[in-house]
């Protein structure tokens, strides 16, 4: 698929589901013909289709492949019944979530048995790296050239999520986090909820998070420690699962 083709997917978002060819053509600089032999392209493919005389929607090959996700992601295979356990365990709700770009995605969202409040972190909703446990624990674990090129690019939302005002001390206050290989905040992303997130690795390579957002009110301070203790075992479960897939795979080659 060429480049342009994924940047006409990518420019789908709520506040634009639907499209009209002459709003891609000046987007992307191209001619009629060309924008119309894109969309016919994505149409037959099922990636879009026609919305009368609205113009084009995502199409419904993207939902037979959301789930082909949801019943063969790795990811979502390795924690298999963890995440309903964490939720009842903990009483929060349970987010698993995966380095998506410069985002952080949520794949899996795993509500307890007593309902709390809303959590923005949603299946399919791709959050920012800069604010929540959810998302810094995974930006503690980029590596510093990603880290630098981050901060070139969107230093002024950095320093708005509260972080220093220079690269140094970026870093320094990612180091915790990275060193505890956990992160917890409060109140960052959703109004009197805590978060509660511990990194998922595969060596050194971080491939998302794992975390519990709980009321704060729910969770004094000696609870704490106990439900992340709680989040940092079903990561290592995962972590193994994943690890023992991956030597299963090796030893049929």
């Amino acid at each position: 698929m060429s480049a342009r083709l994924l940047r006409i997917l990518a420019s789908f978002d709520l506040s634009r589901p639907v499209r009209k060819p002459a709003e891609l053509m000046a987007e992307l600089g191209v001619s009629r013909a060309s924008i119309y032999r894109d969309l016919k392209a994505l149409e037959e493919a099922g990636l879009l289709e026609r919305v009368a005389d609205r113009g084009y929607a995502l199409g419904p090959l993207i939902v037979e492949l959301d789930r082909q996700i949801r019943l063969a992601d790795p990811l979502l295979q390795a924690s298999g019944s963890l995440l309903r356990k964490l939720a009842v365990d903990t009483g929060g709700v349970v987010l698993l979530c995966r380095v998506h770009g410069d985002k952080v995605l949520c794949i899996h969202q795993e509500a307890p048995a007593e309902p709390v409040s809303q959590v923005s972190y949603e299946r399919g909703r791709a959050m920012p790296l800069y604010r929540g446990a959810t998302s810094k624990v995974i930006l503690a674990h980029l590596p510093r050239v990603e880290l630098e090129r981050l901060w070139r690019r969107d230093r002024a939302a950095i320093v708005e999520a509260g972080f220093p005002a220079n690269f140094s001390g970026f870093l320094a206050e990612l180091e915790p986090l990275r060193e505890a290989k956990a992160c917890v905040t409060h109140s960052e992303v959703d109004p009197g909820m805590a978060g509660l997130a511990v990194a998922l690795l595969d060596g050194t390579r971080v491939l998302g998070s794992l975390s519990v957002v709980i009321p704060v009110a729910k969770l004094p301070a000696g609870r704490r420690n106990a439900v992340l203790s709680k989040v940092f075992s079903a990561a290592s479960s995962i972590e193994s699962a994943l690890e023992n897939e991956r030597l299963r795979a090796r030893s049929k080659r």
